[in-house]
């Protein structure tokens, strides 16, 4: 009895160590985790070589040839896993929830990454968090990979999940149910989209969802047999209102660097990446008005950034543009948050322009500058 006595306490003791031997490795693991998210892997040299010179359909299709050979993650715990890295706020252990988070601001609520996960959660937000198919599973019947790829599947509140459901992404005219961060439901008002409820995030995170939304267009090109039509999409293509509601998000809320981080990050994890991430040209080449045939990698976009100051402005705005982006410029624009173009300059750029802002309401606005192979937006407060 005693030696049984022994062997049963040992083999607690065991237990014990084991068990903080597991906790004390998945504290590294994350740690590693974190610091894999700032040192992900960029870009691969050449990765993009065989979509240069190429248009439309022919980009589409070189795109997809580029990106299809990914890894299949699986979906427990390979998604689980995978958010360690791809969506992470730097440096924390909290989950960035394109649903519940304020970008410029602090959230209502934030995630524990691993602790706060769940299947099922309850009735209310700030629940858990779980798998939200941004593109709805059943429009492909959960089938993989596009089960599990890191561009369809994010890190959701459990209870907003739901509630959006199946719902188309739109226009909210009138909302009938608004979450903490400004998230909406409600009828859809989208030009050309057919009238049923949809589901609007915030401005924050639209560029994030049509981007990924362009990969999955292209990513999953010859699966278009898997793709059942809805209200965003026939089979693989996207519906002609959808395109331009999400090229409106795509413009209006330009590549962020968490967006870029998590593109390395998911590079990273299922060895392909988001190209309209990468150069987001490439979106307006295929289903815009822009044309990628002369691209080539010195080219393929601005060759400096511009400056817009102060900001917040107040009467007038000035327009700082580097010398070597003059001969690039096509037009100037400064546009209301619905898209709308409120002035407009189209030729003779100096160095320094100035946007007479008197006749408008404080706010904000957008900043649109284009050339032949590019757009770039910034945003500006008006007080």
């Amino acid at each position: 009895m005693i030696e049984k006595g022994l062997i049963s306490l040992s083999n607690i003791i065991t237990m014990r160590l084991t068990l903080k031997k597991v906790f004390e490795l998945r504290k590294i693991w994350f740690a590693l985790a974190l610091l894999t998210n700032h040192f992900a892997f960029a870009q691969p040299q050449g990765y993009y070589n065989s979509a240069l010179g190429l248009n439309g359909n022919p980009l589409r299709l070189a795109l997809y040839n580029i990106i299809k050979n990914a890894t299949q993650l699986t979906y427990t715990p390979g998604l689980w896993n995978a958010y360690y890295t791809t969506d992470v706020h730097p440096g924390t252990n909290k989950v960035w929830d394109i649903y519940s988070d304020n970008p410029n601001g602090t959230a209502a609520y934030y995630y524990i990454l691993g602790s706060n996960q769940c299947g099922n959660g309850a009735s209310h937000e700030n629940s858990c968090y779980n798998r939200e198919h941004i593109w709805p599973q059943s429009k492909f019947g959960s089938k993989y990979p596009m089960y599990s790829d890191l561009w369809i599947a994010y890190p959701t509140d459990y209870y907003i999940n739901g509630q959006r459901s199946n719902m188309p992404y739109g226009t909210v005219g009138t909302a009938t149910q608004t979450f903490t961060n400004g998230t909406k439901i409600g009828n859809n008002i989208a030009t050309g989209a057919p009238a049923t409820n949809c589901f609007e995030p915030i401005d924050s995170f639209k560029g994030d969802i049509a981007r990924s939304y362009f990969y999955i267009v292209t990513r999953y090109l010859a699966d278009s047999n898997n793709f059942s039509s809805w209200e965003m999409a026939s089979g693989i293509n996207l519906q002609p209102w959808a395109i331009q509601l999400l090229l409106a998000w795509h413009h209006l809320d330009p590549v962020s660097k968490k967006e870029k981080d998590r593109n390395d990050a998911a590079y990273a994890n299922q060895q392909n990446r988001n190209p309209f991430i990468d150069f987001p040209i490439f979106a307006d080449c295929i289903w815009g008005t822009s044309n990628c045939s002369s691209l080539s990698i010195p080219n393929i976009g601005l060759t400096s950034s511009f400056t817009i100051f102060p900001n917040p402005a107040h009467q007038v705005a000035h327009l700082q543009l580097p010398e070597s982006t003059l001969s690039q410029l096509q037009s100037a624009e400064f546009l209301n948050l619905q898209g709308q173009v409120l002035w407009k300059k189209e030729n003779g750029f100096t160095t320094d322009e100035n946007i007479d802002l008197s006749a408008f309401a404080k706010g904000m606005y957008w900043i649109r500058l284009r050339t032949s192979n590019n757009v770039l937006v910034t945003k500006l407060a008006v007080d």
